[in-house]
């Protein structure tokens, strides 16, 4: 005689599938998200170096974030703006590794932007360069637009309106990579990183707008 599972064993046996599944899942997104965080880090670091490349090349000044220039908030002026990514194309060709994986805006939408602060200013002049960002996760347009190209300070996460912070764009666990001037990329979780600090009196932190300049704006100093 056939023997057959009863309906007590049958939900048993759901049951146990389903509190493996619960146990499992979380497990299994974690895994995902730190391999597609990796991924970005991958990305900035190479277009870090295509950056650097191309100051080899221009006697040793970065690419402007914009060629026209302009304020982001004040909305895109007329023309081709020939942003960083554009200026910069020769010396990583694959636009592919403009997109972050983990982009909440969209997976093939530029995600990274290069701070007013660093716009077109020669590499020998920062004193910290160790500690100077030339790229950070930020972007909701794609290749080549004028919006959100540049970044003003940390909390302008991935988007250009309203700078929200880390909290309300939540990616790579509510942290961002960050490239730096010498070729180094490190992720930071919110509250925390190059950005979260004031290095002079009177400056507000997170603030990367003006080069140079204090208190908004000044480049960490040397360590």
């Amino acid at each position: 005689m056939r023997r057959g599972f009863t309906l007590i064993e049958l939900l048993v046996v759901i049951a146990i599938i389903s509190i493996l599944a619960s146990i499992l899942f979380p497990v299994f997104a974690r895994a995902r998200s730190k391999a597609r965080g990796t991924a970005c880090a991958s990305n900035i670091r190479q277009l870090a170096l295509a950056i650097r490349m191309y100051a080899e090349d221009a006697d040793g000044l970065l690419p402007l974030w914009s060629l026209v220039g302009g304020s982001p908030t004040g909305g895109a002026p007329s023309g081709h703006p020939y942003t960083w990514d554009e200026q910069a194309l020769a010396y990583y060709r694959n636009k592919n590794i403009l997109y972050c994986p983990e982009n909440p805006f969209g997976d093939r939408l530029r995600s990274y932007a290069l701070p007013r602060y660093a716009s077109g200013i020669e590499m020998g002049r920062f004193p910290g360069p160790a500690a100077t960002v030339v790229l950070f996760e930020k972007g909701e347009y794609e290749f080549g637009a004028w919006d959100d190209a540049t970044g003003e300070n940390v909390y302008q996460s991935h988007t250009a309106k309203g700078q929200p912070g880390y909290s309300e764009v939540p990616f790579h666990a509510e942290g961002k990579n960050f490239a730096f001037i010498d070729g180094h990329v490190k992720w930071y979780n919110k509250g925390a990183g190059p950005f979260a600090a004031a290095h002079r009196t009177g400056a507000e932190p997170g603030s990367c707008e003006v080069a140079g300049e204090a208190p908004a704006g000044d480049w960490p100093p040397a360590a």
